[in-house]
């Protein structure tokens, strides 16, 4: 419910503007069309002070493109603030998609048996503190051990198209792991088939009839004698997989106790969706997102290896 504005309050309400774009121009001199009565050095100051969005996103160079259709916010009383959430960061946003970096230990989804905090709640949420009735829909899970990205759709047609170009975009999706023991092989190739238990624990097999194939590749960045990094990519989209994946091989996850890991020196899963792909539902243009390895991941080993 949206808070009521009270004048006896000691805080001072910030006065916005929102300006249509209607041709193709650079964002300064737009600002400076708009803005009469203050100079291009003021203009380029607030530019600065992070008090103009295009759409919803705060940008800051002069030179930034504006396409028809845009939208310019500016905030006349200082700089917009990015709103942060426990356990989430936003990382894109437009009218369609919302891209965002999850911690380890959120539930992506909830459940009938899981009503706690999830990365759904929390960015339902953030949409409806601008629309009360918006609703956010699933397009893929990413597991509460695990950190990283994820995409949700903001309307219906856009999960239904994110969704239908899923399966050629999937495998480009890059996760880094740390597991227990040294990996020999600088590369990988695990395939089996994987069938999950009435105790919800997925377990790797050879045979067909009693699991779904599940192909993941991997190649090792860096290794020492207690423990290995590496990135990962799956040719299949199965639930654990690349968890069930390397403890088949007597290499699991550090910190992944359900998968029998003995080590935790991070105190927690070490598995990180590091880049994700997709093909925007709008646009059709192909999106790609991308974070920084985990500073905990790095702490393990001794030398800056990642490059």
């Amino acid at each position: 419910m949206a808070q009521k504005f009270n004048p006896k309050r000691n805080f001072k309400k910030s006065r916005t503007s929102t300006f249509p774009v209607t041709k193709d121009t650079e964002l300064l001199k737009f600002l400076l069309e708009i803005i009469k009565d203050k100079s291009r050095n003021k203009i380029k100051a607030m530019l600065s002070h992070k008090q103009f969005k295009v759409g919803k996103e705060i940008i800051t160079q002069y030179n930034h493109e504006l396409k028809k259709g845009d939208e310019v916010t500016i905030n006349w009383d200082g700089a917009f603030k990015k709103e942060k959430y426990e356990g989430v960061k936003i990382i894109f946003e437009d009218d369609d998609i919302i891209v965002i970096d999850k911690k380890s230990g959120l539930l992506s989804i909830g459940s009938a048996k899981e009503k706690r905090q999830t990365a759904y709640r929390v960015i339902t949420h953030h949409i409806q503190q601008v629309n009360p009735v918006a609703r956010l829909f699933v397009v893929h899970r990413l597991d509460r051990e695990a950190s990283g990205l994820m995409v949700f759709a903001k309307n219906k047609q856009a999960q239904v198209d994110l969704k239908g170009s899923w399966e050629h975009t999937f495998q480009k999706n890059l996760y880094l792991a740390v597991t227990e023991g040294t990996i020999e092989e600088d590369t990988l190739s695990i395939s089996s088939y994987l069938n999950e238990s009435k105790a919800l624990i997925v377990y790797s097999g050879n045979n067909p009839k009693v699991g779904k194939k599940a192909i993941t590749n991997c190649n090792v960045i860096k290794k020492n004698e207690f423990f290995t990094l590496l990135e990962a990519t799956q040719e299949t989209e199965r639930k654990n997989q690349l968890r069930v994946h390397l403890k088949s091989i007597g290499h699991p996850i550090i910190g992944d106790k359900k998968y029998e890991a003995k080590q935790n020196p991070i105190n927690r899963t070490a598995i990180h969706l590091r880049k994700i792909n997709f093909i925007h539902p709008a646009t059709n243009e192909k999106m790609e997102f991308e974070t920084k390895v985990p500073d905990d991941f790095l702490r393990i080993f001794r030398h800056n290896f990642y490059r």
